[in-house]
């Protein structure tokens, strides 16, 4: 297990070994946006837990950019003082905490429509295919806005005390869907080639890293493959990737999939049982020869010989919901306990987010209690 639990640099930032926790909605924050001590709790246990990195889940950039409630907020500066306490319980435990930012665009909860303006995407539509309402273009004006939005955001968490800052860019959020051929039917220089078409990434990018400095640790979360014939594509991903490699983002997690293709042919990012172990790892694959900077695969890692074998080939791995069984599921294989991560992708985690908060129906809390009836 020497492949697992080497060191390794993500940009200047050291961690101790080759899994990150990869964000996902937890549903554990006040509906200003600031995170609960529930949400504290669970993820400083992460910590304790051994592994490497852990990215929070999403944080929204601006209130326009919220996709549910009880979600995490970066938009404004009241928050850094309580997304401070949670860097600090992770600093405290041993670990390192990463800062996902998100805009949403009109991939949203439905209810979440009638707060907004819009809701707003890279170019007009009658019924969006996730959230069912019509879409607005942004104006130029508006994309300088969400560029400078991710630019303060950025700011925020590095104030707050976070390690490294990640920009959501996959599963049919904002910046993805103006990657997408088919989301993005815009004429002006942020749609047609692939070139305009990821000029909003860029931007952002450029802005986020202009707001925290060289030295301070920017990565990616992207789709590979959007899971239907009109989004993004791995070619096309890839030469994205390489242009962000270009321009000095200091890592890449690479993943596919977003609930519009999921509504079109049940192809999404987060996959039931039975699913092949490292399902998107090609795709990872691809994006690391086109690219010099560390490479992370995510999806359905599960069993560490397999994981071990994959290190041969890419830098590190992500996971979530096996560390929402096992929290401390890095220790155990640390330690010497190699059985696969119990986790058996029932995805009942992600039923309790919207009520109850993340959790699964077969672990108890960093503080001993049931997270469900179960």
């Amino acid at each position: 297990m020497g492949a697992i639990f080497c060191p390794w640099r993500l940009g200047s930032l050291d961690i101790p070994n080759r899994l990150v926790r990869s964000a996902t909605e937890e549903g554990l924050s006040t509906g200003d946006g600031a995170p609960t001590q529930r949400l504290v709790d669970l993820t400083a246990d992460l910590a304790r837990g051994g592994v490497g990195l852990v990215v929070a889940g999403s944080a929204f950039i601006s209130r326009e950019g919220r996709g549910a409630t009880n979600v995490t907020g970066i938009d404004h500066d009241a928050l850094i003082e309580p997304l401070g306490r949670m860097c600090d319980a992770v600093h405290g435990a041993g670990g390192l905490l990463a800062a996902q930012l998100l805009h949403s665009g009109s991939t949203l909860r439905p209810v979440m429509v009638a707060e907004k303006d819009g809701p707003y995407g890279p170019s007009a539509e009658s019924v969006d295919p996730v959230c069912g309402a019509p879409v607005r273009a942004l104006t130029k004006a508006q994309i300088s806005g969400v560029v400078g939005d991710y630019a303060r955001a950025a700011a925020r968490a590095r104030e707050a005390g976070f390690d490294a800052v990640q920009i959501h860019a996959a599963h049919g959020y904002l910046i993805d869907q103006f990657l997408s051929p088919a989301r993005n039917r815009r004429e002006d220089a942020y749609g047609g080639s692939l070139q305009h078409r990821a000029r909003l990434l860029y931007e952002v990018y450029e802005a986020v890293r202009c707001a925290v400095g060289a030295g301070f640790p920017v990565f990616i979360k992207m789709s590979a493959h959007d899971g239907w014939p009109g989004g993004v594509q791995p070619d096309e991903a890839a030469q994205v990737a390489a242009e962000l490699d270009r321009l000095g983002i200091d890592a890449i997690e690479v993943s596919a999939g977003t609930p519009e293709g999921t509504r079109r042919n049940g192809w999404d990012h987060i996959m039931p049982a039975p699913i092949p172990e490292g399902r998107f790892f090609a795709y990872a694959l691809t994006v690391k020869d086109r690219v010099s900077c560390p490479v992370i695969s995510v999806e359905g890692w599960r069993d560490p010989l397999r994981i071990a074998a994959a290190l041969e080939r890419i830098d590190a791995v992500s996971l979530c919901r096996p560390f929402i069984r096992e929290p401390h599921l890095a220790a155990r294989w640390r330690d010497g306990d190699l059985t696969p991560a119990k986790c058996i992708s029932c995805n009942k985690c992600l039923d309790l987010i919207v009520d109850r908060g993340l959790g699964c129906i077969f672990h108890k809390g960093a503080r001993g209690q049931a997270l469900t009836d179960a």
